[in-house]
């Protein structure tokens, strides 16, 4: 089957034929197998997104006495958090007893799935994840797991609720997307861009075989396997969720598998390392780092790369690009360097520059637009927003290819 084959009609009602030649077709880790299979299969059935979770009361304060084996607690206070393009969020409040004799009142997070989201993942994978970075670097305390949504209608995950700053206040003309080209005034990039940098090269220093990732297949080192497994991923999702064909997509699809570099060491890389997912405390230190949900093994680069990205940066007073708003891209680089003892190539970061670009085109091209298209979502408007992103990735992968190959 090439590429740009499959009818409307076949990624709409997908076969159980043509789920087959797909998974054939791309190769990726037997975890993201199962996400993206199920999300087909899942196309088969009647939509059933609503705004309306009031069943979730219930089945999260049924779920919750499972899992504690305590009777006599109360979930309250349920409510949605706005945004969160790819997930559902939710907080409450638990009154439990976390140990024998001592009852406390929590303030807890549900990140659950919804009926087909802009990024296909899994959430025992992220759970895992979570906790192998706890102790680690800063993160949220995953306290409880429903993996395949059997107790609470949807795949979800319990954790803390954190108190901090994600987006700082905003220049008053800024009508931006969190996490894009968002401004840091220069007291807060001298005090956040070092941690920014230190936690990263953390992040890739963690040695996975000391932790509980069975969720994560172990490419093999010094070959091409971890990028082949990570193109397989989002090639694979480009042609699931299309609705039309693009030339610039297949160009670009080619060039990174003719050129893709081999991969030393893999390491733990985050997949989303940027500015709107990490926050910050009062006294400007970074507690949480958050959206795991595309850690792989990997190229360091592509945490790089992504990081550094001009589309999700910003500028300082004097018009100057920031890597993350936080700092220039060289001073980046050399912070990083220096903190994580490791060599960047500065091909290997152009290469992933153009992977990244590729990525976001899939997501804001494909993705969002197939989710707000089948109605899986509440969040239509926002997914039709973001689609406009999808042009903007797509002219810039051209222009980038175009200096790649001339």
């Amino acid at each position: 089957m090439s590429n740009y084959t499959a009818t409307l009609a076949e990624r709409t009602q997908p076969s159980e034929q043509w789920i087959e030649q797909i998974r054939a077709r791309y190769p990726v880790e037997k975890a993201i197998d199962e996400v993206f299979t199920r999300k087909l299969h899942n196309r088969l059935k009647p939509v059933e997104h609503t705004m309306d979770f009031s069943k979730l009361q219930e089945r999260l304060l049924n779920f919750l006495k499972d899992e504690t084996g305590q009777a006599d607690i109360k979930a309250e206070n349920l409510k949605r958090l706005p945004g969160g393009a790819s997930k559902e969020q939710f907080t409450f409040d638990l009154t439990w007893q976390p140990k024998p004799g001592k009852q406390e009142t929590q303030h807890l997070m549900i990140r659950m799935d919804p009926t087909e989201s802009i990024v296909e993942t899994h959430r025992l994978r992220e759970c895992q994840v979570l906790r192998a970075m706890s102790g680690e670097v800063p993160v949220p305390e995953v306290l409880w797991i429903d993996p395949l949504g059997e107790k609470l209608g949807h795949p979800a995950l319990i954790a803390s609720f954190l108190e901090g700053t994600v987006q700082p206040e905003q220049p008053e003309d800024s009508e931006k997307m969190s996490g894009i080209g968002m401004y840091f005034n220069p007291e807060l990039r001298a005090s956040l861009s070092q941690q920014f940098v230190d936690i990263l090269a953390k992040i890739h220093s963690i040695d996975g075989s000391t932790k509980d990732l069975s969720t994560f297949d172990i490419p093999q080192s010094n070959s091409t396997q971890a990028n082949e497994w990570a193109i397989g991923l989002w090639e694979r999702a480009w042609n699931e969720d299309t609705l039309s064909a693009h030339p610039v997509m297949e160009r670009a699809v080619l060039w990174l598998k003719e050129n893709m570099p081999e991969v030393g060491e893999p390491v733990i890389v985050h997949g989303d390392y940027r500015t709107g997912n990490f926050m910050y405390t009062d006294d400007l230190e970074i507690n949480a780092i958050f959206d795991w949900e595309l850690a792989y093994y990997g190229d360091y680069h592509d945490d790089l790369a992504w990081a550094s990205l001009s589309l999700f940066g910003g500028s300082d007073e004097e018009g100057k690009p920031l890597s993350s708003s936080l700092m220039p891209q060289e001073d980046f680089l050399a912070r990083y360097e220096r903190a994580s003892g490791n060599k960047v190539d500065m091909k290997k970061l152009s290469y992933f520059h153009i992977f990244s670009y590729y990525k976001i085109a899939v997501i804001a091209a494909a993705t969002s637009v197939r989710v707000a298209y089948s109605r899986r979502t509440h969040l239509d408007a926002m997914m039709n927003f973001a689609s406009g992103l999808g042009s903007v990735a797509i002219s810039e992968l051209n222009r980038m290819l175009d200096e790649a190959t001339s």
